[in-house]
């Protein structure tokens, strides 16, 4: 299979729930979604997330690197098997650091995320099969509570399907200490004590912050903190894992292999979160999970705010084959559906595959996506050279 057209479109759908962090306050999806036209008529779709405060990368940056360093390799491409994939990954990746390139990765996660659904179409197999063996057949999603007042805290509680399929939620809290024992006692209170309850900070607490929050939220049966502190803290993060009895979960601070391996040797943290656009797609996202597991370390399916179905359908293939995953995370629909149901809240594995599951079976949804919530950005084809369809990059 040979590429003959890539097509890059921004999609920007907005929210019916405004999402707040610590690092960021969201209004829309911001994501770019690629189409890879192969000369055989099959198309794959992968879809980049880039946060800047994450990987360094934006839609405009993702964009232009896609344009002007890997079109050229990706139109010179043959792709039949996983080990071309694998091997049009690591010429991608050689090219940015020949060029000096430092941030790619979410621009990369898109390429591998396409590639491989094009390759499951072209050999007639489920993204799964080129991943490993199916080890869950139901994967849990957790909520995330956004930094909300209380008031809309409880309102968006009353505003959920019924909860019983729900056994994680994640609470994203701020600086001040007595509104985060509120927000975390409000949110206990609603779920009840059979629910895993963990919180984020998006590196925003200083050690000494970490230590006074985490000391006041400990009587509300935390599990875990996600990044409490800086994401290039490293020592601090040592400390206050030796400091508290609380696992610690590295989200910034861990976007590549490299990263796990130097927090893990540091003893900087308990669990890695792992989302597919900030490691680099889902065949690197499989590297780690495997150095993480060979180190007796969990790991979080992780999900940025705003993925559309092509991303979730890579972190549910991602679930679905890796073993050592603790809490796993994607459920958008929160922030784009008037109407929610209760079924949303758990993924299951199919036995049956049929022709729509060949690669990650979006097609038709990724199509409709771009149709309809999405500007083209540029298209690049291997004849004609570069059409640019709005100034995007």
């Amino acid at each position: 299979m040979r590429i003959v057209k890539i097509h890059l479109y921004h999609f920007n759908k907005p929210f019916t729930l405004g999402f707040h962090s610590a690092q960021a306050s969201r209004a829309s999806a911001d994501s770019v979604i690629v189409r890879l036209d192969f000369k055989n008529g099959i198309s794959g779709y992968g879809e980049s997330a880039p946060r800047t405060y994450v990987t360094g990368e934006n839609c405009s940056t993702v964009s232009t690197l896609i344009k002007d360093c890997f079109s050229p390799l990706l139109f010179s491409c043959e792709i039949n098997t996983l080990e071309d994939v694998e091997s049009a990954l690591t010429e991608l990746e050689s090219e940015c650091r020949s060029r000096d390139i430092p941030h790619y990765n979410s621009a990369l996660g898109t390429i591998d995320t396409a590639l491989l659904d094009a390759l499951g179409k072209f050999q007639k197999l489920p993204v799964t099969n080129f991943l490993g063996s199916i080890v869950r057949k139901t994967v849990p999603y957790s909520i995330a509570i956004p930094l909300l007042p209380l008031q809309e805290i409880q309102e968006l509680f009353f505003k959920l399907p019924k909860l019983d399929g729900v056994k994680h939620v994640k609470v994203l809290v701020g600086e001040a200490e007595n509104e985060n024992i509120e927000r975390v006692g409000l949110v206990r209170s609603l779920f009840g004590d059979d629910v895993d309850i963990r919180v984020e900070n998006n590196g925003k607490w200083t050690f000494q912050q970490a230590i006074y929050n985490l000391d006041k939220l400990e009587k509300f049966n935390i599990t875990a903190v996600e990044q409490p502190l800086a994401k290039d803290d490293i020592r601090g993060l040592q400390r206050l894992k030796k400091a508290i009895g609380i696992p610690i979960i590295v989200d910034e601070s861990m976007c590549s292999l490299s990263d796990a391996k130097r927090l893990i040797e540091r003893e900087a943290c308990d669990i890695l979160n792992i989302k597919i656009s900030k490691c680099g797609g889902l065949l690197r996202s499989k590297r780690i999970a495997q150095f993480a597991k060979s180190q007796n370390i969990l790991c979080q399916l992780g999900a940025h705010v705003g993925e559309t179905e092509i991303l979730k359908e890579a972190g549910k293939a991602f679930a679905l084959t890796t073993s050592n995953l603790v809490y796993f995370e994607g459920c958008s629909f929160l922030l784009f559906e008037d109407e929610w149901r209760s079924d949303q809240f758990e993924i299951k594995s199919d036995n049956e595959v049929g022709l729509a599951d060949f690669g990650f079976g979006t097609a038709s949804i990724a199509q409709q996506l771009i149709e309809k919530h999405c500007s083209p950005i540029l298209e690049l084809s291997i004849k004609n050279g570069i059409r640019f369809l709005n100034n995007k990059a």
